[in-house]
């Protein structure tokens, strides 16, 4: 199956989020990083049933699985997660599919792509989106607008977005992958269908905010975000993201997944609710998908990986 193929099947088949996970391009950007990439396509009577997108990873002589970020993608009611259990070697298969019937004999593990998200839906007018929002989240754009904040969507100076997602990350606000990652994702993801890129808010030239995007297909995803502990009152991430929506309306794109939100039920207590609240703030519905799971293929194996794993994180939480 060529690259174009099997990007329409993804765009037509995939889950409202996270499709770009699956894409071709993603692909090759994680084979740049590394990452040992495998596609399967899954057929019956010469017709595609589905398509997963492998990432194989070996981390000791004892520990080989498989994980397929938002996948594996089926049509509906055309295939289970019985279709790709035949995987010689590996202990297990992690997988995240987006309906719940093709889990069975899955156990459940920590989520690794984000199970709840909010999408807002660009087909409205403008002034319907800005009428949605929160008073106090379009208070604080104008606010931002009369602060003379500047944003750019087309930022290149890496360097200095890095700079603000490092201080980002040492406030806790999240978890940051290597520079190099988001470097190769950067340039693996220039063009095609799915493309990466920056973007960013100053003031006076100084950096207040950045955000790094995905478009594929319909969709436009805020992936990853960062912001000033200086410069909060100039509120730019609200801008921000009000440029990045009207934008990717004028692309004629048609949403804008906003890539995880605690769930709704979820404690004040829980590690997403701050940034939710942001999120929630703006226009939107809310996505659920069953989350993270493990498909077990040596059952004894997985037993003392899971034990491991437990023992692990006992160790982390008294050190």
């Amino acid at each position: 199956m060529d690259h174009n193929v099997w990007n329409q099947f993804v765009l037509e088949h995939g889950p409202r989020s996270g499709r770009f996970l699956q894409s071709w391009e993603w692909g090759e950007f994680q084979t740049a990083y590394g990452e040992a990439v495998r596609r399967q396509t899954f057929e019956r009577a010469g017709a595609t049933l589905g398509v997963a997108q492998w990432l194989d990873r070996r981390t000791t002589d004892f520990i080989h699985y498989a994980y397929c970020p938002k996948g594996p993608i089926f049509k509906k009611g055309a295939g289970g997660i019985e279709e790709v259990s035949g995987t010689k070697g590996l202990m297990f298969l992690r997988v995240e599919p987006n309906e719940s019937s093709l889990l069975s004999s899955c156990e459940k593990t920590i989520d690794l792509s984000p199970a709840h998200t909010r999408v807002t839906d660009l087909s409205v007018s403008e002034e319907e989106l800005m009428e949605a929002m929160h008073q106090k989240t379009r208070y604080n754009m104008k606010l931002a607008q009369k602060h003379g904040v500047r944003v750019n969507l087309d930022e290149t100076d890496f360097h200095r977005v890095w700079d603000l997602f490092e201080e980002t990350s040492s406030r806790g606000a999240f978890r940051l992958h290597s520079k190099a990652y988001y470097r190769a994702m950067l340039e693996s993801l220039r063009s095609g269908d799915c493309r990466a890129f920056l973007a960013t808010a100053s003031d006076e030239g100084r950096l207040i905010a950045a955000n790094i995007m995905i478009d594929f297909g319909d969709t436009r995803t805020y992936l990853h975000g960062a912001s000033s502990t200086t410069h909060r009152n100039l509120m730019g991430p609200y801008l921000l993201h009000w440029e990045l929506l009207r934008d990717a309306k004028e692309r004629g794109l048609s949403f804008y997944d906003w890539w995880g939100v605690a769930p709704l039920v979820a404690p004040p207590s829980h590690p997403w609710a701050g940034i939710s609240r942001f999120k929630r703030g703006f226009p939107g519905v809310e996505y659920a998908s069953p989350g993270t799971y493990d498909l077990v293929l040596q059952p004894l194996r997985y037993d003392l990986y899971q034990l491991g794993r437990s023992l692990v994180r006992s160790v982390r939480r008294y050190v």
